[in-house]
């Protein structure tokens, strides 16, 4: 998939059907519906929808906490991973969401996604420290992994 073609746009209620169903591809529990409505609505909140051929491939919500945004959800259709879509979408909230924010992007991954891990470590992020037992289903310790937005090129 070229990435050129993938178009990143405000996510909106239309949305949501098609990201809850990359949801329950992706995790173990996802959001639900009302979640989603409430997270468009909050004013601290942003979320973005990547396309390639007028269909949702992947997502991101963040929100911002005073001198923090912190990565909510972040998922990619497992057809269209390792094409780039991911990093599209972290890009896009660096570099054009929050061009104008000097905090930190916070995120958590679990310690067995290595590939996520690498992914964001491509992008300018570092491990922070470990929350134990972070995740359930399975039981899982999450990597805190931060990027400091004053640090931008």
């Amino acid at each position: 998939m070229p990435i050129d073609t993938v178009t990143i746009s405000n996510m909106d209620s239309s949305d949501i059907p098609r990201v809850i169903e990359i949801e329950d591809m992706s995790f173990t529990h996802r959001w639900t519906l009302t979640a989603y409505v409430a997270e468009l609505s909050n004013p601290g909140s942003i979320c973005r929808t990547a396309h390639l051929g007028g269909m949702v491939v992947g997502f991101i919500c963040v929100r911002i906490m005073v001198d923090e945004a912190h990565i909510l959800r972040l998922a990619v259709d497992p057809a269209h991973r390792r094409g780039h879509v991911g990093s599209l979408l972290v890009r896009y909230i660096i570099d054009e969401a929050l061009k104008d924010f000097d905090g930190k992007i916070i995120l958590e991954v679990r310690v067995s996604n290595i590939s996520a891990a690498r992914l964001y470590e491509s992008l300018g992020f570092k491990k922070s420290y470990v929350r134990r037992c972070y995740y359930n289903e399975p039981d899982e310790d999450a990597v805190v992994m931060a990027y400091d937005l004053s640090s931008r090129a």
